[in-house]
C-alpha cells in the first residue's frame, strides 16, 4: 500500500465557463486510489490559475510534503494541466518532489517517468496547456486594449475611485469618499512650495492612509484627468484616449504638477553645458528681452580667456562673469541669517519636536508586540488548516483579516519611525547653512552651486547696475532671514515667540540631500 496526496485544481474562469468540478476530480482520484489500494493521507484543493506555482494551497502542499516526505509516496491529480500550465516550472517542481522521494503522476494521463521515452510524452502534456495559456493571454491583452481604446477602465480602481459599470455594461470608474484627498494632493503640490513627501504627510495627518510609492503613482497617473494611457504594444505607439469616467482634476493641473516634479520649471531650465566659471548660466535673464542668459569665453590678446554672460536673442546684454559671480556671493551674504536668529529658531523648533519624541519608543514597542501577536495567530491558523481543524475558506478569511491588520500596523510603525528622524542633526545643518550660505556656495562644486541657487531662488535672477534683483526668494529663508546691513535688536525681537512667527518655522528639511 502506498501513501498518496491528491491535488485538485480549477481556476475561477474554468469553473464558470467550462464547468470543471473540484468535487468530480476528488471523486475520480478517490476511486483510482481505492482501485490501486493506495492510502490517501491528504487532499489539497485549489481555486487558482496554473500560470505558475505561486498558489496558496500548492505552497501548503509542498510544505506538508517536506515535513512528511518519509510517509508520502505519490502526488496524484487527474490531468497534467491540473498540475501546471507552465512547462519550465513543472520540471522544477517534479525534480524537487523526486528529491523528496515522491512520485508525480496524472491518473488520466499516467506516465512512468523512469522510462526515458515517457519524458517525450510528458513534454507534450506540459507544453500543450502552456501554448493554450499563451494564446489566451494574447487574446486577453488584445481584448483589453480594444476596451481601453473605447474608454473602458480595465483593472483595479485608482485610489479615490470605485470600479463600476456604465448603463450599457462597460467597465469604468466613479469617485468615492477618498477623491477629495487626491484633488488636494494635486492642488497643494502644484503650488510649488512643498516636496512630494511633505504633501503626503500633510494628507496622512488628515486621514489619507497611503504609502510613499503609491502617492508618487497617484501624482503621475493621467487617469485622474479622465483619460486612459494605453502602453505601446508591438508596432503600436503609446496613446492617450478619453475615458468613460469623470476626471478629478484638469489636464492643465496635471501637466503643471508633472512640470514641477520633473524639471522644477518654476526654478530654472538647467543648462546643458557645464563650466565651473559660469555657475549662473541658466539662472540669469536678459534685462531687455527676458530670455535666459547663456555664457561663454572670448579669447583676448595673449590668448587669455575672458568669460561673459550674454543674451542669445540678439540683445546687447553682456556681463563679465567674474564680476557677476563675486556680486552674487555678496548677495547671498546679504540674505544670510544672523547667528542669534539661528539660535533662537533652533531652540524654539527643538522644543516643539522634543515634545513629540517622548513616547515614540514606547509606541514603537507596542506596535511591534501587536504585529508579532497577529503573526503568531496567522501561523496558528496555518497549523489548524494543515491539521484539518478548519477548512480552506475559514483559513482564507482569517488570513485576509490578519494580513490587513498587520499591514495597517506596519504602515503606522513606518510613519512613526521616519517622523522627524535625526531632526536635530538636520536642523543644525540647515540653520548653519543659512548663516553661511555665501561660504558654502564658494566652496561647493558646480553641481552643488546650481542646487543652492535653485533652492533659494524660485524665480530667475536679474543683474543690473551692479546688483541683483529677484522678485522672490525661498519661503523658508524669507520667513527667518534678516538683512545683514539692517539687522538690529528690534528686528530680532520680531522673530521671537510673542510674534507667533516661531509657529511658522520650517520643518527640518534643509538637509544636505536637498541642495
Amino acid at each position: 500500500m502506498k501513501n498518496v496526496i491528491i491535488y485538485t485544481r480549477v481556476s475561477t474562469d474554468e469553473q464558470a465557463d467550462k464547468g470543471f468540478s473540484l468535487q468530480h476530480q476528488k471523486e475520480m482520484l478517490e476511486r483510482f486510489s481505492t482501485l490501486k489500494g493506495h492510502n490517501i493521507v491528504k487532499h489539497f484543493q485549489e481555486d487558482y490559475s496554473a500560470k505558475n506555482f505561486d498558489r496558496p494551497s500548492f505552497n501548503l502542499l509542498m510544505e506538508y510534503a517536506k515535513i512528511n516526505r518519509k510517509n508520502i509516496d505519490i502526488l496524484l491529480f487527474t490531468k497534467w494541466d491540473r498540475f501546471s500550465r507552465n512547462n519550465q516550472e513543472s520540471y522544477r517542481i517534479i525534480r524537487e518532489l523526486k528529491k523528496l522521494g515522491i512520485e508525480v503522476n496524472a491518473i488520466e494521463q499516467p506516465l512512468d517517468l523512469s522510462q526515458p521515452d515517457n519524458k517525450l510524452l510528458l513534454a507534450i502534456y506540459l507544453t500543450i496547456p502552456e501554448v493554450e495559456n499563451d494564446k489566451n493571454s494574447v487574446r486577453t491583452t488584445e481584448g483589453m486594449r480594444r476596451a481601453k481604446k473605447e474608454g473602458c477602465w480595465m483593472g483595479s480602481a485608482l485610489y479615490g475611485y470605485d470600479n463600476w459599470r456604465t448603463p450599457d455594461g462597460k467597465a469604468s470608474l466613479k469617485p468615492n469618499s477618498k477623491a477629495p484627498y487626491v484633488i488636494e494632493a494635486f492642488e497643494t503640490y502644484a503650488k510649488g512650495l512643498y516636496a512630494v513627501e511633505e504633501v503626503r504627510r500633510m494628507l496622512v495627518k488628515k486621514g489619507m492612509k497611503i504609502q510613499k510609492q503609491q502617492f508618487l503613482n497617484i501624482i503621475h497617473n493621467i487617469g485622474y484627468t479622465g483619460k486612459i494611457r494605453i502602453k505601446a504594444y508591438r508596432k503600436e505607439d503609446e496613446q492617450i484616449v478619453e475615458g468613460l469616467h469623470d476626471g478629478l482634476i484638469s489636464l492643465e493641473l496635471f501637466n503643471n504638477v508633472q512640470n514641477i516634479f520633473k524639471a522644477k520649471k518654476r526654478i530654472q531650465a538647467k543648462p546643458t553645458k557645464k563650466n565651473d566659471l559660469l555657475p549662473l548660466r541658466g539662472y540669469l535673464v536678459c534685462n531687455q528681452c527676458g530670455k535666459n542668459l547663456t555664457g561663454s569665453a572670448s579669447t583676448g590678446r595673449g590668448g587669455k580667456k575672458h568669460y561673459y554672460y550674454h543674451c542669445q536673442n540678439g540683445c546687447k546684454e553682456r556681463i563679465k562673469a567674474p564680476e557677476a559671480n563675486d556680486l552674487f556671493v555678496k548677495h547671498l551674504s546679504d540674505i544670510s541669517i544672523k547667528p542669534e536668529v539661528s539660535r533662537l529658531y533652533y531652540e524654539v523648533i527643538k522644543d516643539v519636536f522634543n515634545t513629540n519624541e517622548v513616547n515614540k519608543d514606547k509606541q514603537l514597542k507596542e506596535l511591534d508586540q501587536e504585529i508579532n501577536k497577529l503573526k503568531e495567530r496567522l501561523e496558528s491558523a496555518e497549523d489548524n488548516l494543515l491539521d484539518q481543524n478548519i477548512d480552506q475558506l475559514t483559513y482564507e478569511n482569517m488570513k485576509k483579516r490578519y494580513e490587513a491588520k498587520i499591514n495597517d500596523l506596519i504602515f503606522n510603525q513606518t510613519e512613526l519611525k521616519y517622523a522627524d528622524t535625526n531632526f536635530t542633526k538636520y536642523l543644525k545643518f540647515g540653520l548653519r547653512f543659512l548663516e553661511n550660505v555665501d561660504t558654502y556656495f564658494v566652496e561647493a562644486d558646480l553641481h552643488l552651486k546650481q542646487k543652492i541657487i535653485g533652492s533659494i531662488f524660485p524665480e530667475k535672477l536679474v543683474f543690473s547696475e551692479n546688483k541683483y534683483r529677484t522678485t522672490k526668494i525661498n519661503e523658508v529663508l524669507n520667513l527667518i532671514s534678516l538683512n545683514s546691513t539692517t539687522c538690529n535688536s528690534h528686528k530680532i525681537e520680531k522673530v521671537g515667540i510673542a510674534t507667533d512667527l516661531s509657529n511658522n518655522a520650517p520643518p527640518p528639511g534643509l538637509e544636505p540631500g536637498t541642495y
